[in-house]
């Protein structure tokens, strides 16, 4: 008996480390000095901010290129849509706000998702990032990484993401498991948050028009 007790001790020890080594490859420290501070302190409408991020594709005298103007449109755009569809107080470098609702964009008795951003990688790829932080046993906070490559269509006057990999912070995620996460949501009703451009998740990718309606 004593040898079966200390057997199972030595297996939940195992179980413990093992769970532990999980949690240490999941692990990534994201701030909110990781976010995009121009697009956060912005006192205006980022909608509307966005959708003039989008003429400024069209002006031959602008200064940024292609590639810079997506990402400070997708910020302004991902901003715009959480607050209009998720968390309307979302407002994380706001010091005078010290509501939760402030701070995280969605709180969950599982943990919350906290921070929702883009930047350009050195490929003049988009990388979404998305973390996800509980602090409650077991604590743990991750990050989705999400990369897409990026298309400006000047002559169709519409840019184009698609999807090319998605990392849960070290660890590759493949299309056919992504399809099996999404398949307990309703795809729709995610399409239908952003509020500029198309979201497909068939396909996986994002179009906007250049043309601001």
């Amino acid at each position: 008996m004593k040898k079966i007790f200390i057997g199972l001790i030595i297996f939940v020890l195992i179980l413990l480390l093992i769970g532990i080594f999980l949690m240490s490859k999941l692990r990534v420290d994201i701030t909110e000095d990781d976010l995009p501070q121009d697009v956060y302190t912005n006192s205006g409408d980022p909608s509307l901010i966005a959708q003039a991020t989008l003429v400024e594709f069209l002006n031959p005298l602008s200064i940024k290129d292609e590639y810079t103007l997506t990402e400070e449109f997708l910020n302004y755009m991902l901003l715009d849509s959480i607050r209009e569809n998720i968390n309307e107080d979302y407002d994380p470098l706001n010091e005078d706000c010290t509501v939760l609702e402030c701070d995280v964009i969605v709180d969950t008795e599982y943990g919350n998702v906290e921070y929702a951003y883009v930047k350009l990688n050195e490929d003049n790829q988009i990388v979404a990032t998305i973390n996800f932080n509980r602090e409650s046993f077991p604590g743990v906070e991750t990050a989705v990484y999400l990369i897409f490559e990026v298309e400006v269509k000047l002559t169709e006057l519409e840019i184009v993401l698609v999807l090319d990999t998605v990392f849960l912070n070290e660890t590759e995620i493949t299309t056919d498991n992504l399809d099996f996460i999404l398949g307990y949501f309703n795809s729709e009703k995610i399409e239908d948050m952003i509020t500029i451009g198309v979201l497909d998740l068939e396909t996986y990718s994002y179009t906007v028009s250049l043309l601001v309606e």
